[in-house]
C-alpha cells in the first residue's frame, strides 16, 4: 500500500492508482500539446519511457490516441508521433443560464463544438414543459449523430448544492429548490448527469487557455446575476456546500437601491448588471427585445454623444472596481478575469475598473495586478467551461477503461 496523496486531483493508495493518474497525464498532455513521440513525451511527463510506452500502447487499443503512419527524424532513430483522438466520445453541453432560453450542443473531448441547438424558453411556465423543450433539443441534437457520448454537462444560474442535488437561488424561478439532476435522469436515464454554476464552469473554462494549470484565478461572470468562480492551486473551489463565489448581494457604497432579491439595500445586484443599466436608462423592454449583443452595441453608440449614458456605463465599471478591489486583499488571486453579457462595454469600461480597483485595494499597488477582460459570448464561455468539465470527469471515469453511451 503506496502512502496516501494527492495527485492530479486524485487520491493515490495504491499502484493501481499511480498507473491511472500516469495515464492520465499522458492523455492530458497529448491534448494540450498536440502530436508527440514518445520520447518528447517522456520529457513532459517525467516518466520512464517504457512507462510513457507501456500506457501509449493501451490508449492505442483503446482508440484514444492515434499513430501517424509516417517517421519522424528525432536526433536519433526515426520516430512516430501520437496524437490525441478528440472525437473519441463527446459529451451533451447544456447551457441554462438565461431565463429565456435554453442551448445545447455536442462538445468533443478537445471543447470544439460541432453542432447547437437553441430553444426559446420565453413561454414556459411549468417545469415539465421545460424538460420536454430539454428533450426537444436532444433529440434534435443527436438526429444523424452516429458517435459515442460519455455525459450531460450543465450550466445553471443557481447555487448548486452538490450533496443534496438541490438548486438554490435561482435566476429561473422554475427551478427553484429543484432536484435538477434527479428530473434530468428519468429523461436521459442512460447518461451521467453533472450540474455546476454557471460562474464555475466560465472559470473552470480558462485552465486550458493558462500556461501554468496551478494557478489561483478569479473570473467574474455578469449575467442576469453575478457570479464568481475561483480556482485555486488549479482546481475548482466550492465551499464546503457549493456556495462559494455568491457575489451579487455584496454591497457597494453610494447605492439606497433596495434588492428585490434579498430586501437588503445597496447589493452589487442593483446597479452592476446590464439589465440595471438598462433600467435606469428606461430601456428593459429594449434589453429584451433585442438581446444583450444588441443592446451592448445600442448603448455605445449613445454613449459617444450622450454623456449621461457613458457616465452610467462608468458608474458600473466603478462599481466593479471596487469589488474587485475587496476579492483581491481577501483572496490575492493572480489574476481577475471579468466575462458575461456586458463583454461589449469592456473597452470602455477597462480603465476605470482597473483604476479603481488599484486606488481601493491596499495590496494591489504593490504587485503587478494582473485583470483580464474576456470579450467573448457568454454561452461560449459557459459552453467551453461545461465541455472542460466533462473532460475532467471522463479522464476520472473512463480511464483505463471507456464508459460510453449510444444516443
Amino acid at each position: 500500500m503506496l502512502p496516501d496523496k494527492r495527485e492530479n486531483g486524485m487520491i493515490i493508495n495504491t499502484t493501481t492508482d499511480v498507473r491511472v493518474a500516469n495515464t492520465i497525464n499522458v492523455y492530458s498532455t497529448l491534448r494540450s500539446h498536440g502530436a508527440l513521440t514518445r520520447r518528447q513525451l517522456t520529457s513532459i511527463v517525467d516518466l520512464t519511457f517504457a512507462s510513457v510506452s507501456s500506457i501509449c500502447n493501451d490508449l492505442l487499443k483503446e482508440g484514444m490516441i492515434h499513430q501517424d503512419d509516417r517517421t519522424f527524424a528525432t536526433g536519433g532513430r526515426n520516430a512516430q508521433r501520437l496524437s490525441f483522438v478528440s472525437d473519441f466520445a463527446y459529451a451533451v453541453v447544456l447551457d441554462m443560464h438565461h431565463t429565456e432560453y435554453v442551448m445545447m450542443a455536442l462538445a468533443d473531448l478537445s471543447n470544439t463544438v460541432v453542432k447547437t441547438v437553441r430553444r426559446s424558453i420565453a413561454e414556459v411556465r411549468t417545469l415539465e414543459d421545460l424538460l420536454d423543450v430539454i428533450k426537444e433539443c436532444y433529440d434534435e441534437l443527436v438526429h444523424n449523430f452516429d458517435n459515442k457520448i460519455y455525459c450531460i454537462s450543465v450550466g445553471v444560474s443557481a447555487v448548486y448544492r452538490h450533496e443534496h442535488e438541490i438548486l438554490l437561488q435561482s435566476s429561473n424561478p422554475l427551478l427553484e429548490r429543484v432536484n435538477l439532476a434527479m428530473h434530468l435522469r428519468q429523461i436521459f436515464p442512460h447518461l451521467p448527469i453533472l450540474i455546476e454554476n454557471d460562474a464555475n464552469l466560465a472559470a473552470y473554462g480558462q485552465l486550458p487557455m493558462i500556461p501554468n494549470s496551478t494557478n489561483n484565478h478569479l473570473f467574474l461572470l455578469f449575467t442576469q446575476g453575478i457570479g464568481l468562480g475561483l480556482i485555486v492551486d488549479g482546481k475548482l473551489y466550492q465551499g464546503s456546500h457549493g456556495f462559494a463565489g455568491e457575489l451579487g448581494h455584496l454591497k457597494v457604497t453610494g447605492v439606497e437601491l433596495v434588492c428585490s432579491k434579498c430586501g437588503n439595500v445597496g447589493c452589487m445586484l442593483t446597479v452592476v448588471p446590464l439589465t440595471t443599466i438598462a433600467r435606469d436608462l428606461n430601456e428593459s423592454n429594449l434589453l429584451k427585445e433585442v438581446g444583450s449583443l444588441a443592446y451592448s452595441d445600442h448603448l455605445l453608440e449613445r454613449a459617444k454623444t450622450e454623456p449621461v449614458v457613458r457616465e452610467r456605463i462608468l458608474f458600473s465599471a466603478e462599481k466593479i472596481g471596487e469589488i474587485l478591489a475587496e476579492l483581491f486583499d481577501i483572496i490575492n488571486p493572480q489574476r481577475i478575469l471579468l466575462g458575461g453579457n456586458n463583454w461589449k462595454l469592456y473597452p470602455m469600461m477597462s480603465q476605470v475598473v482597473r483604476q479603481t480597483c488599484r486606488t481601493l485595494s491596499n495590496l494591489a499597488r504593490e504587485v503587478d495586478l494582473e485583470i483580464q477582460f474576456v470579450e467573448e459570448p457568454i454561452n461560449s464561455l459557459i459552453c467551453r467551461g461545461a465541455a472542460e468539465y466533462a473532460f475532467y470527469y471522463f479522464t476520472r471515469t473512463s480511464i483505463p477503461d471507456p464508459i460510453l453511451f449510444t444516443p
